[in-house]
């Protein structure tokens, strides 16, 4: 048996903040040990930010810099063709990522490797050249279900009776046929890589059938078929630059609220703007700080947009956080589990892709008020509600439980048991 008095993970991730921070988060207590040789396969974008953290690098279609990025961040919302579009903007890259991974793979000869639950090529070489790999997935519910009611179908509550057995049924079929569909028509590429949708146990090949980090709390699931791999190591969110920001004054008002739609939400900036606008008429007492999640612009001025209204290109949530009353969200990981993190109550305004999951959760959950993006009367009410709420229990208990879960631990353990 090989004794691993050192240790060389490679980790594949995109350069998304919503990806590679978490990551960042996990790795974090490894980056302290000697032990520890790692090294970030990402985007160009990344590059410099992760050089200055003192962490090894290597850039993924580095000819093409800003391929991630312009595959992410979509000028509309996101549907079965726009998801096509995107699959097939990746599918024509796989190849040539597919080549670098394994040749950055060789030249390293990682003992293992972690890949982001999207970075499917990191998998398809590791099981390839033999290495043992652990998928870090943030958004657990993305594994599709076998029992349960499916995800990305706008936000299916569980329940109980025939029809909506055969609800979910219905919708774990769309789901799974809309995938064949999609891979039959990139049959080639995939066949080159020796890529099959599902393996031998009906489980998909995008994820690690060693080790699977489920970066979330399994207080917020209500899901029990995931695969045996899956392990719920607690959420990973990463504060870089807390201590960077001069926030505004909020004491003269009532109450104050950050706002923001996270990231890759292009389409819904400009009208999240003006659904604020409108708020901040609405209460005046309020002060509503928004974040537009444009890291590019992290050092550009705040904006005065009205008295109770001020907009930020970029700030971390870390640094504003503490000092807000309450949170106006689009129901992504990151700032859902940060605003449990620092137990403030939220409306969630689910926008695309896996946000009206998150959504149906936090309602489960009872640590949030979603609303709908299309009634803006919903939205006011939600947080009316919210303000005049006085206690939140259950928010309270998770915000504690929270403190209990240690993901660097988890991973510890994972790479200590997967190279014995």
């Amino acid at each position: 048996m090989k004794k691993y008095e050192n240790v060389k993970i490679d980790i594949v991730v995109p350069p998304y903040s919503g990806h590679l921070y978490p990551i960042l988060e996990l790795i974090k207590p490894l980056l302290k040990e000697e032990k520890y040789d790692i090294c970030i396969y990402t985007g160009a974008q990344r590059k410099m930010f992760l050089k200055n953290m003192g962490i090894k690098c290597k850039v993924v279609l580095e000819d093409r810099p800003t391929f991630f990025e312009d595959v992410a961040n979509t000028a509309e919302k996101t549907n079965a063709f726009v998801s096509y579009s995107q699959f097939k903007k990746n599918l024509k890259v796989i190849p040539d990522i597919v080549k670098e991974l394994e040749l950055g793979f060789k030249e390293r000869n990682p003992d293992i490797i972690v890949a982001d639950f999207v970075a499917v090529p990191a998998g398809v070489i590791a099981k390839k050249m033999g290495i043992p790999w652990i998928t870090a997935i943030p958004t657990p519910f993305a594994i599709e279900s076998k029992t349960t009611p499916p995800s990305y179908m706008g936000g299916w509550y569980p329940r109980k009776g025939v029809i909506y057995k055969l609800r979910d049924a219905i919708g774990r079929f769309t789901i799974r046929t809309f995938k064949r569909i999609v891979c039959i028509m990139g049959h080639k590429i995939l066949k080159d890589i020796n890529y099959k949708l599902y393996n031998e146990n009906g489980e998909e090949n995008a994820y690690s059938p060693n080790s699977i980090l489920a970066l979330g709390m399994k207080e917020l699931e209500f899901r029990d078929d995931y695969p045996k791999q899956v392990i719920w190591s607690g959420p990973c969110l990463s504060e870089f630059d807390v201590e960077e920001y001069s926030l505004i004054d909020v004491s003269k008002f009532k109450k104050s609220i950050l706002v923001t739609n996270g990231t890759h939400l292009l389409w819904g900036k400009n009208n999240l703007l003006k659904i604020v606008e409108d708020l901040s008429t609405k209460f005046s007492d309020v002060c509503f700080i928004v974040s537009l999640g444009d890291i590019r612009g992290k050092d550009e001025p705040v904006i005065k947009n009205k008295d109770n209204m001020y907009t930020y290109k970029y700030i971390d949530y870390g640094a504003v956080l503490p000092k807000v009353d309450y949170v106006i969200h689009h129901g992504g990981a990151g700032i859902l589990y940060n605003s449990i993190k620092y137990n403030k109550p939220s409306v969630i305004i689910p926008h695309d892709y896996d946000q009206f999951d998150f959504a149906v959760r936090a309602k489960i959950a009872d640590i949030g008020i979603p609303a709908s993006l299309k009634k803006k009367n919903s939205i006011e009410n939600a947080i009316r509600e919210l303000i005049q709420r006085k206690e939140w229990v259950n928010l309270n208990k998770i915000s504690e439980k929270y403190k209990e879960y240690n993901p660097g631990e988890v991973l510890k353990k994972e790479i200590n048991r997967l190279l014995k």
